[in-house]
């Protein structure tokens, strides 16, 4: 009999790595090895398991999936990969024209085992390449909006309607240009990581600042406004920080 086909799971969701897992319990032939909440969990069990198909969430806090396939990649570790992701923007040519794959969320049981079928046709298509190339294409079309974990699942925000970040302990409050103020259970580090190469500015321990709604910088209170359609918000921010804000816009 032919060992079972050994499959790990790496989602930062704890509902969607079980649905998975369940998704697979019955499927003859399949053997779910391992399930990873982070990329670092991941490529333990990577190393202790040597899966032969990852099924992968691209984006996850503080490291992504692109984090892992570097990873693992730079160790000698070629698993087939299946992207699963709620973005249909990452469903690009550069997936399926290379070794990669993809499904996208909500997950059906119909295409999660055609991209297990497709896997089995083209086992050996796992070989050194040039990856950078496919990690850069991916990157270019990252999805206008980004999650954002909540207690009970997530939501879907595009960063250019984020006037401001606020910390509450390890939880983060957003606010957004509708007006709305939302609430996420990341922190604000793994959101300042994840909104990196927007226009965003850590202005303090507890602020994450979109310099596109900035309009006005107090040195004497040691305070900064921001402006939306006649709502502004005035938020403290040290000294030097105000320094390495106006070094920004000389």
């Amino acid at each position: 009999m032919d060992d079972p086909l050994k499959i790990l799971i790496v989602d930062d969701e704890p509902e969607a790595r079980e649905l998975l897992k369940f998704t697979l319990h019955e499927e003859k032939g399949l053997k779910v090895v391992g399930l990873a909440g982070h990329v670092d969990e991941a490529i333990l069990l990577m190393k202790q398991e040597r899966p032969d198909l990852v099924f992968l969430d691209i984006q996850m806090p503080e490291k992504d999936g692109f984090h892992f396939i570097e990873k693992v990649h730079g160790e000698g570790y070629y698993p087939g990969i299946v992207f699963v992701t709620a973005y249909e923007h990452y469903a690009i040519k550069a997936i399926r024209n290379s070794v990669f794959d993809y499904i996208l969320k909500p997950i059906h049981k119909e295409d999660l085992l055609s991209a297990i079928e497709r896997f089995r046709n083209n086992p050996g298509a796992n070989q050194k390449y040039d990856l950078g190339k496919i990690l850069q294409a991916l990157k270019e079309s990252v999805p206008v909006k980004l999650k954002f974990n909540t207690r009970s699942g997530y939501i879907l925000i595009d960063p250019h309607e984020v006037i401001f970040c606020e910390a509450d302990g390890n939880y983060t409050h957003i606010q957004l240009v509708n007006g709305k103020r939302e609430f996420t259970t990341q922190n604000l580090g793994s959101i300042e990581e994840l909104l990196k190469g927007e226009s965003f500015f850590r202005a303090s321990r507890s602020y994450l600042v979109n310099l596109k709604f900035l309009s006005r910088v107090d040195r004497k209170n040691c305070s900064c406004v921001l402006e939306h359609e006649g709502d502004s918000h005035s938020i403290k921010i040290p000294a030097q920080k105000i320094k390495i804000l106006e070094a920004s816009f000389s």
